[in-house]
């Protein structure tokens, strides 16, 4: 049964493999540890050995606690793979994490229509990208500040509706707000920081953000507009908004920020009109309410749920098929083990290592003897030794029986080098002649075991 497993895993295998030779995807990261909000770059490449004769057509592409940026324009060229050509066409798609972990980017299924090679007739395929492992580092927390993102290129401006060179008490005046940032989303721009002046009030608007991406990457603006109803008379400072922001292509924090600016305040003798400009603009102020969460899949180590109890199972079931393996392989052995304790090998060499002590050499000679399986061979060793006409080993295993018995009890060390040889290829010639008989026996019967 094991036997059947295994070899049904290794033809799976070479099935896969052998489909992979005709058409087959491959999946490549640009980077393989990012920080929070850094992006990475997912590059797929679908190859042929022929050519595609409809569009590709593949799944939704879900990466856990990311944002994703797909760029549908599909590019096609010829690739190099070892040795071969290969027509492919290649997309890609940016990753923005904003989640601190380690997480897996799941097989992506992609669908083609090819023929194989040598036919002309297309046929649908469905390919399988690898899983990806991609660790995304938290900001270390001295570059983090309040207002710090990840981008390639930060550009801020501000605007005023109208100049503030004559402006007085109850007057409303609008600070418009823009930040450029390349290599980003406008949902990473962070809000800019809300001073609070005791000489106005202060109204800030919704921001409104852009999705600016071209061609090759994403790019993002946010807008923010803050009323200031002016409520004291004097010169007045307006401080600038600055943001920090970290390059990964270099590895360095830049920031940039507007310049200060210089307010003088008029007097105004109508000040009864403040009342009625601050609760107009009160009413314009929209209540914040928290952003709904998306709950996404529960994960476990980073991974959907769904898909780490597919790998959970695979790996079940890879350990059930590698412990029947090792229990089949012990009791192969264990039996092989037991067999050659029986066998008359065994017993030959356990003859040919005993020490010189009469008794000893006795008893292992008989011991093997027993077991040698000689045809026709008689109870005694020493009578069959002397019908097969063997004088060299009769004449040595007196020697041994004289001193076992006119000895000390046997125990006085004997001379069985001689003995040992003569027996072995007494033994040997003994096979030889088993084997030219084999043939002329029944099946069922055996002459040496």
């Amino acid at each position: 049964m094991v036997k059947y497993i295994a070899i049904s895993i290794l033809l799976c295998f070479i099935g896969i493999d052998s489909n992979a030779q005709d058409c087959f995807a491959r999946v490549e990261l640009n980077k393989h540890s990012v920080y929070v909000q850094e992006p990475f770059r997912v590059t797929i490449r679908v190859l042929t050995k022929t050519w595609y004769t409809a569009p590709l057509d593949f799944d939704n592409i879900q990466i856990p606690s990311a944002f994703i940026l797909p760029f549908d324009r599909t590019q096609s060229g010829m690739f190099t793979v070892g040795d071969k050509q290969y027509a492919g066409l290649e997309f890609y798609f940016i990753v923005f994490p904003y989640k601190a972990g380690t997480f897996t980017i799941p097989p992506i299924h992609i669908g083609a229509t090819t023929p194989p090679e040598g036919s002309s007739e297309s046929k649908k395929v469905t390919l399988a990208t690898a899983p990806q492992k991609i660790i995304v580092r938290d900001v270390p927390a001295s570059l983090k500040t309040d207002n710090w993102f990840v981008a390639k290129g930060v550009n801020i401006s501000e605007r005023w509706n109208k100049s503030l060179r004559d402006v007085k008490v109850g007057d409303v005046i609008v600070r418009t707000i823009t930040i450029d940032a390349s290599g980003t989303l406008p949902q990473f721009i962070p809000e800019v920081a809300k001073e609070k002046p005791d000489w106005a009030s202060i109204y800030p608007d919704d921001a409104e953000l852009q999705d600016t991406r071209n061609e090759n990457d994403a790019n993002g603006r946010r807008i923010e507009s803050i009323t200031y109803l002016l409520e004291k008379a004097g010169d007045f400072q307006i401080p600038p908004v600055k943001v920090t922001w970290w390059n990964p292509n270099n590895s360095r924090k830049y920031e940039k920020s507007t310049v200060s600016v210089s307010i003088h305040v008029k007097e105004n003798p109508n000040l009864g009109i403040l009342t009625t400009l601050k609760d107009s603009l009160k009413t314009t102020q929209k209540i914040a309410k928290p952003p709904e969460k998306k709950k996404g899949p529960y994960l476990i180590y980073g991974i959907p749920w769904y898909w780490f109890s597919l790998y959970a199972l695979v790996a079940i079931a890879v350990l059930y098929v590698v412990v029947r393996l090792i229990i089949s392989i012990v009791k192969w052995a264990t039996q092989k083990r037991r067999n050659y304790l029986n066998s008359e090998q065994h017993w030959f060499n356990k003859f040919m290592r005993s020490p010189n002590n009469a008794s000893k050499v006795i008893n292992g000679l008989y011991q093997w003897w027993d077991r040698s399986g000689i045809a026709n061979k008689s109870a005694s060793a020493t009578e069959t030794f002397i019908h097969d006409k063997e004088p060299s080993i009769k004449k040595e295993l007196d020697a041994i029986y004289k001193d076992l018995y006119e000895g000390e009890n046997g125990s006085g060390s004997v001379e069985q080098k001689q003995l040992k040889s003569e027996i072995k290829k007494y033994r040997k010639k003994k096979r030889l002649a088993n084997d030219q008989l084999a043939n002329k026996i029944s099946e069922h019967q055996k002459l040496w075991e």
